[in-house]
């Protein structure tokens, strides 16, 4: 198979490549292990998600999202391995999420980020470590993944810290105007109708509803997360050449999703169907993971914003490529995802780990900690684990 050309729809297994415009990109090959070694080189094992944060801050932080994509990396290593307890470092990044539940100590049990960001840039800056639903979303999402790696105890620990991070957002003064999952519990910030965040939330609402004992706490998650749906649903766009659904990434914003939030949504919506979401049949999973076939351009070059908005020329960054290759590991498997993984070379720093840019951009770029969780957990997801992180 070495370079030979592929069909990328091919490798997705969606829909039949365009004879008019064929997307051909050579068979990759990707020494992921080498990558993971070098990327190990930064990683701060006592704690494992501190470090440079993409926010506007110059200060090492912990960031929630960086401990939970670590923990996501250390299952994903144990389920390769067929092992029944996990790393370490996954552990220690376990740990630490739930010792830091209540960072802003307000009562209300959520993560977000550790400095003050004015998310929408309207004016209105939320206080560091304000609850967000991406972050209080994906750090669920590691949680409930721990509880195959725990003893009963700990199992129960857990769920009842699930239970308290989402049920802030339950009620239904917490919708936004168009029926979604709030970006923050902050009134600033629920008058936005953004689809990411909320359909990551709604999938993790979904799962966990599976997991309870309370019918009323079952149909408040269910009615919760179906509100999101059913607005995610009405709000649907179809790409130019591929016919995929996609979205802006707000009603009030007429600009799609970037890669790595387009992936939030494909993630929340397939977690949402495994886990029996009572809209399920209304959501087309082939056209909402197809999306990512919108982000080469007819070259095979992967883009950070999809190819119908060419004006958009910014890359893609760390982030991006890494969000993009755990999905197709997971789903379409470990060629489709070298497409993504193949062009992490470029990022390597000459200090070691990678960049949030290719190398050979200069300005504002850096190494960012939360970015190299994600392509930890990336790695680790594809299989290509080797050593790292053993106990």
């Amino acid at each position: 198979m070495k370079n030979l050309l592929l069909c990328l729809t091919l490798l997705f297994a969606l829909v039949g490549c365009n004879q008019q415009d064929p997307v051909l990109l050579a068979d990759k090959t990707v020494d992921g292990q080498q990558i993971l070694e070098n990327l190990l080189i930064g990683i701060d094992h006592d704690h494992p998600g501190r470090g440079l944060p993409d926010y506007p801050s110059d200060e090492p932080a912990d960031v929630p999202k960086s401990y939970a994509m670590i923990l996501l990396g250390a299952q994903a290593d144990a389920s390769h391995k067929e092992k029944d307890r996990i790393t370490d470092l996954g552990v220690k990044a376990g740990e630490w999420l739930m010792d830091n539940a209540d960072a802003n100590r307000d009562g209300v049990i959520g993560w977000g980020v550790p400095v003050a960001w004015d998310a929408y840039g309207d004016g209105s800056v939320n206080p560091e470590n304000t609850e967000y639903s991406i972050s209080t979303a994906i750090v669920v999402d590691a949680l409930l993944g721990w509880l195959d790696y725990v003893d009963d105890q700990r199992k129960l620990e857990i769920l009842a810290m699930v239970e308290k991070a989402l049920t802030p957002y339950l009620p239904e003064t917490m919708r936004t105007p168009a029926g979604l999952l709030p970006y923050s519990l902050l009134p600033n910030d629920r008058k936005y109708d953004t689809f990411n965040s909320a359909v990551y939330l709604a999938g993790q609402m979904q799962r966990y509803a599976q997991l309870v004992e309370s019918s009323d706490l079952k149909e408040a998650l269910e009615s919760a997360a179906d509100s999101t749906m059913k607005a995610l649903l009405k709000h649907k766009k179809k790409a130019p050449k591929t016919a995929s659904w996609f979205w802006d990434y707000s009603v009030q914003e007429n600009i799609p999703n970037d890669l790595p939030h387009a992936g939030y949504i494909i993630e929340g919506v397939i977690t949402y169907i495994e886990s029996n979401g009572r809209l399920s049949a209304a959501l087309n999973k082939d056209k909402i993971f197809g999306h990512l076939l919108d982000f080469f351009d007819k070259n095979g070059v992967v883009r950070g914003w999809p190819a119908f908005r060419p004006e958009i020329t910014t890359p893609p960054r760390l982030y991006d490529l890494s969000i993009a290759a755990q999905l197709m590991c997971r789903f379409r498997g470990k060629t489709a995802a070298n497409v993504f993984l193949a062009e992490v070379v470029r990022y390597a720093s000459p200090d070691g780990g990678y960049l949030k840019y290719p190398y050979e951009l200069t300005e504002n770029n850096k190494r960012v900690a939360e970015y190299e969780a994600y392509l930890y957990r990336s790695l680790m997801t594809c299989g290509y684990h080797g050593d790292a992180g053993e106990n």
